[in-house]
């Protein structure tokens, strides 16, 4: 139904998906191996956000940014870690939190041991608290319970099953124990590069092939966009210093501008000799 929404409104991105497996962009084809929905690639752009630093240095230079970095974050994490009394990890609890208080809202009704039948006012799913899985396909992505599953969980409770913490229904990468596993290793310290064995390998740097572009050939080189700013500030300040001397002519002559001129026979300011009113001295 999806495709032909997207068939209706943009053909050229119908032919584009239609291309591409389902099982790489849609969500409703995922295998649940991954146990995650996300279908973005923010893990990445979060760890290449923190090596802007050392992305333009020299190889070594940037592995030795990358291990300091790495081994300040595995730490940081272990005080996360050791303050932590919940049995999953903080940001599981909290979406476990949530996901519990929608659950609030269903209804269940039971159909078997193990099937039973969650609804709300606009959807109806079928719960497998056997195979855990439900029909709106959340709990086999993910491997976190969804509301619907959720709310089967406490109506089992509510009819006294065996059903123990409800965090052990939740999917084993979500635990403490489990984010504890990934950190539990260290990264050594090393010595600095003045303690290095020096290598024997015949290496010799050669400058990379150069290729003229094609074109003319620029003169001057690009200017940054701060660098450009700076420039036009001090082309404009210049631009007033010459027009003060232009003025004022500092460095020669001084002109009368804004000066008062004097009528040299009366002495008086402000007329010449058309305007002047003192009388005749001949």
């Amino acid at each position: 139904m999806a495709m032909e929404e997207i068939k209706k409104t943009n053909l050229d991105m119908f032919l584009l998906l239609s291309e591409i497996p389902a099982a790489r962009w849609s969500r409703s084809h995922f295998s649940g191996r991954a146990k995650s929905d996300m279908l973005l690639n923010n893990l990445c752009e979060s760890f290449n956000k923190q090596l802007v630093g050392a992305r333009d240095k020299p190889i070594i230079t940037c592995l030795e940014y990358i291990r300091e970095y790495m081994t300040k974050r595995i730490v940081n994490v272990k005080k996360m870690q050791a303050t932590a009394r919940v049995p999953l990890t903080p940001q599981a609890t909290k979406a476990w939190d949530e996901i519990q208080t929608e659950a609030s809202k269903l209804s269940v009704m039971v159909v078997d041991e193990v099937t039973y039948q969650v609804k709300s006012l606009r959807s109806q799913c079928v719960v497998n608290v056997e195979d855990r899985t439900c029909t709106c396909r959340r709990w086999d992505l993910i491997g976190m319970p969804c509301k619907h599953a959720a709310a089967t969980l406490h109506d089992m409770i509510e009819n006294n099953m065996s059903v123990g913490p409800l965090e052990k229904w939740v999917d084993e990468s979500y635990w403490l124990d489990t984010w504890k596993k990934v950190n539990n290793h260290q990264i050594r310290p090393i010595p600095g590069p003045d303690m290095w064995t020096p290598s024997k390998c015949p290496t010799v740097l050669t400058p990379p092939k150069h290729r003229t572009q094609i074109g003319r050939t620029k003169k001057s080189r690009k200017k940054a966009l701060g660098e450009k700013k700076k420039l036009a500030a001090s082309k404009k300040r210049k631009m007033k210093i010459e027009e003060v001397r232009e003025v004022f002519s500092i460095g020669g002559r001084l002109t009368k501008l804004g000066q008062s001129k004097s009528y040299g026979r009366c002495g008086g300011f402000g007329h010449n000799i058309r305007t002047c009113r003192a009388p005749s001295q001949s």
